[in-house]
């Protein structure tokens, strides 16, 4: 069986595109729960949901029908064996350069709008502001550089004569002021959570959980990482570069990144869930221990499962037994 990597670039691409659904499922379940009106932050990050998926479904069709995660093969003057599929690889390419730059870029917007709604001092707020033009400036920036980084555009999957930009530099500038504008949202609130008057464990805890976005930063580096390896690697290389194989990894740890960055910027929204789900194992706790009680003694107290029945909330229960 030839080797191949097409099944991780599945497997990764259907695990963490279910996870991020689930994530904004989750988060607009947590604002009913709380009776908060959908806001601004939880419609862009369902934007970058869509863009996020979209991502996933341009990488399953370049791997499916374009042969990524697999060896190239060629004839011997060099032009691809199965050119159908290196048209499909060059047109899912440039589409993904086109997805992947709003998709990340629109997750760290969602960011900043939740720290608007949460933090509302003046300073922090043009902070906030700022951080949001600089993240719709460097989507435009990189959006825009890399749809025209070959011209003519059409070039790469028509066979025509083409010139691109040095593609090393431009991807590597991207990825760069990518992590470095994660990182900076990332400790944007740290200086309000600080002021808050609350005890310090639970300072630590929130900022714990603002934090959890770092996994978008560390998955970025490893882009990098994967990027200039591949690049150092072409350059070597006198041969025919076997691109459907190399490239593989560095695109499936764009699945990874976008997908990732919509559960973190999800993750700080979730708690009213977490406090039921906590809620409802205290009750069926209390609910087990009374039952038992009753089996033993033979005394029911009507009083008692009239209000674990009622319509009170979870805590008004709990405190009725």
């Amino acid at each position: 069986m030839p080797e191949s990597q097409q099944p991780i670039i599945w497997g990764l691409g259907i695990s963490f595109s279910i996870i991020a659904i689930a994530a904004v499922v989750l988060r607009f379940w947590a604002r009913r729960i709380k009776g908060q009106k959908l806001g601004s932050d939880d419609w862009t990050i369902l934007v970058a949901l869509i863009l996020g998926l979209a991502v996933t479904i341009d990488m399953l069709t370049m791997t499916q029908l374009g042969g990524l995660g697999s060896h190239s093969e060629f004839n011997a003057d060099g032009t691809p064996l199965n050119p159908k599929a290196a048209i499909v690889l060059a047109k899912t390419i440039y589409a993904l350069e086109l997805l992947t730059w709003p998709a990340v870029g629109l997750t760290k917007i969602s960011v900043l709008l939740m720290y608007k709604r949460i933090f509302s001092t003046p300073r922090f707020q043009i902070v906030t502001w700022i951080m949001i033009g600089v993240n719709v400036a460097w989507i435009l920036t990189f959006t825009f550089a890399l749809m025209f980084s070959c011209l003519p555009i059409a070039g790469p999957w028509t066979g025509t004569s083409y010139k691109c930009v040095n593609q090393e530099i431009l991807f590597t500038v991207a990825l760069a002021t990518d992590v470095a504008t994660d990182f900076l949202v990332l400790f944007l609130p740290a200086y309000e959570v600080k002021k808050l008057q609350m005890p310090l464990s639970r300072k630590i805890l929130i900022i714990g959980i603002f934090c959890l976005g770092s996994l978008v930063s560390i998955v970025g580096v490893v882009r990098i990482h994967f990027l200039t390896t591949i690049y150092a690697f072409l350059y070597s290389s006198h041969t025919q570069p076997d691109i459907t194989w190399l490239y593989a990894p560095t695109y499936y740890w764009t699945i990874i990144e976008t997908n990732v960055g919509v559960l973190s910027a999800c993750l700080p929204t979730l708690r009213p869930i977490l406090e039921r789900i906590t809620y409802s194992r205290q009750f069926s706790q209390l609910t087990h221990l009374f039952s038992s009680s009753t089996s033993k003694t033979g005394d029911i107290r009507l009083g008692s499962v009239e209000d674990l029945n009622s319509n009170k909330t979870p805590s008004e229960r709990v405190s009725a037994v």
